[in-house]
This record gives structure tokens, C-alpha cells and sequence, in this order.
């Protein structure tokens, strides 16, 4: 059996002041330990008072809709909740923005329009994403031909803020000379470029991404040639711009195209299937990440990427950057549910116990860093056809429920729940909860924080939190290692200094991944359509594993976009890997995907472990010896 799991127990001193509501292990006075159970108490009966109550209407509806309405309508119930967030973006109209699971698509956004809500985006298949009058929830919801209502699924882009100061000076520069990646150095594309005659002629690469708002003024100043923008989907943002540019740098005879990923899940689905169908893209990239894609299965993404390597496309996306058990940056946990011997106030339902030990420990604690950041569970069944009910819950250290996610499973809902951590406090710590149902293999991923250790709580961490469309089999999903300045700001205060890349040198087999890169491995239950690969193993024995993230590249480097000055996060390494695809696909145009992948992947520098490893896969690569590797003469 491989191994690519380990619970790593490990105390980092944090003042959060977060204290255990179990038995044997709390070193609060007794009375202290009452008041907080019995907040703790108080919060989640009431919450899961609501969830035995729910009309039929509700129950098609995701808990934290079904709360917010509540809250606003039944003073004694906002009392019991004093510091809950249901995470409900209202507006000041009263609308909120949700995605709509329905059998026909027009229909229901028919009667959205006649609710008084807007319709953002419709997919043939029936999903639909609008705003729409918290008031009109129940009647939508309450329709025959609509199966799901709950707040539209977010989605991230992997770039990180860095150091300012660097940023304004390059900024200042940029009003003066073209800008150009350090990547392009530190990968050798340069004297790649040179020796073998390749620049991406002949070869469509294509971006997804939030927007290109400045993309007329990267051409207007010698950034960046034509760009296909896919009609009606331009997007709003800038990252797109910024990885086109890194595209354009080593690469800058290919042709582009651009798509929006921001509209919809099911749009940004939509779109990868359109760049290559219509667009015509034989490299396609992307940085973005819905917080419900299943790390468990291929769903509507993954399927998309799916269906376009089928087809040939060859296909890049950014790890993520969420940390590493490596470099103990990791906010995931993912284990075999094991049931707890101790209760939590209030709660109907066993909590997880994330001491393999003899000691019992229903919370994991979140660290400073932690902060308004999402906190998604998955399990181990079946997408859409979940008949296990699990729960989750983020408590403060005065044992107060703060946010939570309760949607129940019945048999036809997807295994995923989702809550937010407060913007302002500390000592939050979280649990799950299994309200019904079997033991399945969990996932617990606070996206872009950490797990610590805080009072008599030990951290508990894994590694395995790239997931979705990046862990697809045929994608290739992308760590990043710095090209050259290192990231200017510790990912947690008392974090150690991070690292610097080579620039204007090459990368080596000493050189560095960022420590906030996002590692692997991935292991998944089930086929795409649902069917499960181990019938009757959903353990941590069961499934199959996937060696991602596969590749590493450059990030940290120079654009003209403001924003992105330097251009930090995996978000910038996968365009570096695709562009570099882009001039072994020049070189030798009848290249399957199969041997740019080898050839990849066979001359790239191992970094870390020897061999494949989950932070930087087989290491970073490089273009002089991939062109080499995949039989390109030099000229």
C-alpha cells in the first residue's frame, strides 16, 4: 500500500486561548468550563433544532440559507446564536447570489425574473446562478423542477500579495522598459529559444482566469501581442492579463486566448470545453479553484478537463496555495473518520476524534492566519448521491458557535459542507460531526490557513490538499519555486524567512519551492459518474492514488499589471509550464501529449525527496532539456 498520508501531531505556541469541551483534557477552571458548555450547548441545539424542523421547501436548501432567514425572523433564536455568521452575503437590495440545481434551466430562470431576481448565468443542463430576493428563497426552492438552492460556490485565484515596497519599485520601472518574467532565465527558455529556434509558433495557448481589465494597455505597451477573448467572457480582474503576459515572455510567438472562470462553476466548465472546441487551443491554463470541487471524484471541472485532454488538449493548473505537511504550513487534515469518546455540548451525533492516540480530541485549532478564511469538509461518498450526514462546526474560545454547515444527506445530496472562520478574533477551532450515517474518509481543509496547536489542543495536519480539476489525471497541476526575490511577507506571523530563487542564474537541484505551495498526494473513491473504484472500500485503504502535484515552476516574477509586481503564488507557476509546453509543441509539432508529458516530466530537476515527491512532484522543469529529451535539434 502506498503511503501518502500522514497525520503529522505537532505544538506551535499560539495565544489563541482556545480551551477543549471534553473530558480529561481542559485546563480551565471548572466554572469556566461550564459557561463555555453551555454556550456550546445553547448554539448547536438550537442549530440542530432548526435542522429537524425544516420545511420540505428548506430542505432543499443549504443550511446557512435556511439559518440566515431565521435569524432575521426570530429574536430568541439570534440570542441563543450571539456571535453566529451565517456567511450569507445579503445586499442592501436584499438579494443574495445563489446557484440553482433545476431540470429546466429557462423555466427556472423564468421565475426568478418574476421574483425579482437577476440571472447571472443558465447551463442547458439546468444550473443557473442568480441573485434572488432572500424572501423568493422558499417559493424557487419549493418548485418540482428545482432539486438544490444554496450560496453560489466560490472560487479562488492562487496569486499571493508580496513584498509592497518591491512591487512600487518595479512598478516605477515598468513606465520605462518592457517587463519580462525571470522565469524565462531561471527555466533557460532564453538560450532555449536561441539554440533550438522554437518561440510558440504554430501553437494556441489559452488562459482562464478572473479577467484581463488591462488588457488594451499591455498592448498598447509591447506586453502583449492579439488576444482571443471567447466572446462575452473577458471576466473582470486582472490575473489573466498578468499570466498572459508570462506566457508572452518565454513563448512570444504563440498565439492566445482568454476565457473568464468566474462566472459560474458551470460556466467556467463550459469554457474549457469551449477553448478547445471553438477556440481552437492546444495548450490551455488555468489558476482558479471552486471550493467544492470533490477531491474525491471528477466532477463538472475535472470532467471539463477531462474531455479536452481526451481531445488532445494539453492542459496546466496551478497547485494551489495552501501550504505542505512538509513545511508544516499545511490547514488540511484528511483521515478516516474515527469516533469519538467524549460528546460536545448540545450536539445529536458523534464528533471526530483527531488524537489517533488514547487521548480524545473533538477540535482542531485554526491559527491567526485563519482568519475569514473558508473551512470546507468532503467525505468519502458518492457526489450527489450522499446518504451519510456529516456536519461542521467552528467554535470560539468561549465555546460560542460562530458558523457552521448542516446540510442534511439523505441520498441524493452532494457529501460537502462549507462554513467561514470570523474575520476579527481568535482561539476559533473547529469540528466535525457525524450526524447520521456511516464512517467514511474525511477531508477538513481551512483553504489558505493552518492548523496549531493552541492551549492543551494539539495540531493535527496531512498532507493531500491539491484537489478538483489540478489532481485531474491528464492535467498537469503545477507547485511553484521562486524565480528570484523571495515572497516579501511571512505566510504566519513567526513563520521562518522563505526563500529566494536563482535569478539570473538557473534553477538547480538546491533550489527552493515556496513554503505556502500546495502538496499532494490525491486520493480519489470514485469514477466520474459516481461508480466506486474499490466497491465496499471507502477507507484510507480503498480508491486509488494520483502522484500530483506533477511538475514545478516559476513564480515570483516581474509584470507590467498592477496588482502583480512581482507576480507571487502556483497562479504564476502554470503559465511558466505552459509556455514551456508551448516551445516543445513548436519544436516538434507532431508531439503527442503523451511525450511532451515525458518529456517534461523525465528532464525535470528533482528538487526535495529523490524521486516524486507531494510538494514539487518530480521537480522543476526546464526548457533547454525537455526540448532535448523530446528529440528537438538544435538549429
Amino acid at each position: 500500500m502506498v503511503r501518502f498520508s500522514r497525520v503529522a501531531a505537532h505544538a506551535v505556541p499560539l495565544t489563541v486561548g482556545a480551551m477543549l469541551l471534553t473530558t480529561g483534557v481542559s485546563a480551565a477552571q471548572p466554572s469556566m468550563v461550564d459557561a463555555a458548555a453551555a454556550r456550546t450547548e445553547a448554539g448547536i441545539s438550537a442549530l440542530q433544532s432548526i435542522k429537524k424542523s425544516l420545511s420540505p421547501a428548506e430542505r432543499k436548501q443549504s443550511s446557512q440559507l435556511v439559518v440566515e432567514k431565521r435569524l432575521r425572523a426570530d429574536r430568541s433564536l439570534a440570542a441563543k446564536l450571539p456571535d453566529y455568521r451565517s456567511g450569507v452575503g445579503v445586499s442592501n437590495a436584499g438579494t443574495v447570489s445563489v446557484d440553482i440545481v433545476s431540470s429546466r434551466d429557462q423555466a427556472v430562470a423564468n421565475a426568478v425574473k418574476a421574483a425579482g431576481g437577476t440571472v447571472r448565468y443558465a447551463s442547458p443542463d439546468g444550473a443557473v446562478r442568480a441573485d434572488l430576493p432572500l424572501s423568493a428563497l422558499d417559493a424557487i426552492a419549493g418548485r418540482g423542477d428545482v432539486a438544490e438552492v444554496k450560496p453560489a460556490a466560490q472560487a479562488t485565484t492562487w496569486s499571493e500579495s508580496g513584498n509592497r515596497d518591491f512591487r512600487a519599485a518595479l512598478a516605477k520601472q515598468a513606465v520605462a522598459a518592457t517587463q519580462v518574467s525571470e522565469g524565462d532565465k531561471a527555466h533557460g527558455a532564453d538560450t532555449a529559444r536561441t539554440t533550438y529556434g522554437v518561440s510558440g509558433a504554430g501553437v494556441k495557448v489559452c488562459v482562464l482566469s478572473d479577467g484581463v481589465d488591462s488588457l488594451a494597455k499591455s498592448q498598447a505597451a509591447g506586453e502583449l501581442p492579439a488576444v482571443d477573448v471567447l466572446s462575452g467572457q473577458k471576466g473582470s480582474g486582472d490575473e489573466g492579463t498578468a499570466m498572459l503576459e508570462i506566457i508572452h515572455d518565454l513563448a512570444p510567438n504563440a498565439t492566445l486566448g482568454f476565457a473568464t472562470a468566474f462566472t459560474s462553476e458551470a460556466s467556467f466548465a463550459a469554457n474549457i470545453r469551449a477553448l478547445r472546441s471553438t477556440g481552437k487551443c492546444q495548450i490551455i491554463v488555468d489558476d482558479v479553484s471552486y471550493f467544492d470541487e470533490s477531491p474525491f471524484q471528477d466532477t463538472q471541472v475535472a470532467q471539463a478537463v477531462n474531455d479536452v485532454t481526451a481531445a488532445g488538449a494539453l492542459y496546466f493548473s496551478s497547485a494551489g496555495n495552501s501550504g505542505n505537511a512538509t513545511d508544516g504550513t499545511s490547514g488540511y487534515y484528511e483521515g478516516d473518520f474515527r469516533a469519538s469518546s467524549s460528546k460536545i455540548s448540545g450536539v445529536t451525533g458523534t464528533p471526530h476524534d483527531f488524537d489517533p492516540s488514547s487521548t480524545t480530541q473533538n477540535f482542531d485549532a485554526l491559527s491567526a492566519g485563519s482568519l475569514g478564511r473558508p473551512v470546507t469538509l468532503f467525505w468519502s461518498d458518492p457526489w450527489g448521491k450522499s446518504a451519510n450526514d456529516y456536519d461542521l462546526f467552528i467554535l470560539n474560545s468561549s465555546g460560542s458557535v460562530v458558523a457552521s454547515s448542516e446540510n442534511a444527506q439523505t441520498g441524493s445530496q452532494n457529501p460537502y459542507e462549507i462554513a467561514s472562520v470570523p474575520t476579527s478574533g481568535s482561539g476559533y477551532k473547529v469540528a466535525v460531526v457525524k450526524y447520521s450515517g456511516a464512517d467514511r474518509f474525511i477531508a477538513l481543509n481551512v483553504i489558505r490557513g493552518r492548523f496549531v496547536a493552541s492551549g492543551s489542543l494539539k495540531a493535527f495536519s496531512t498532507n493531500g490538499v491539491t484537489n478538483g480539476h489540478s489532481a485531474a489525471v491528464n492535467a498537469f497541476s503545477v507547485a511553484a519555486a521562486p524565480a528570484a526575490a523571495a515572497f516579501g511577507r511571512p505566510l504566519e506571523t513567526g513563520d521562518p524567512a522563505n526563500p529566494a530563487g536563482p535569478y539570473p542564474g538557473l534553477f538547480t537541484a538546491s533550489s527552493k519551492w515556496e513554503r505556502f505551495s500546495s502538496d499532494g498526494k490525491r486520493r480519489l473513491f470514485y469514477n466520474a459518474d459516481g461508480t466506486a473504484i474499490t466497491p465496499g472500500n471507502v477507507s484510507s485503504t480503498g480508491g486509488t492514488v494520483r502522484n500530483k502535484p506533477d511538475i514545478t515552476a516559476a513564480d515570483g516574477v516581474a509584470t507590467s499589471v498592477s496588482g502583480f509586481q512581482p507576480f507571487f503564488g502556483t497562479s504564476a507557476a502554470a503559465p511558466h509550464a505552459a509556455a514551456i509546453a508551448a516551445l516543445l509543441l513548436s519544436g516538434k509539432p507532431t508531439a503527442t501529449p503523451a511525450q511532451i508529458r515525458t518529456a517534461l516530466v523525465s528532464s525535470a530537476i528533482d528538487l526535495g525527496a529523490p524521486g516524486f515527491d507531494t510538494v514539487t512532484g518530480t521537480g522543476v522543469i526546464m526548457a533547454g532539456p525537455a526540448l532535448a529529451a523530446l528529440g528537438v535539434q538544435p538549429k
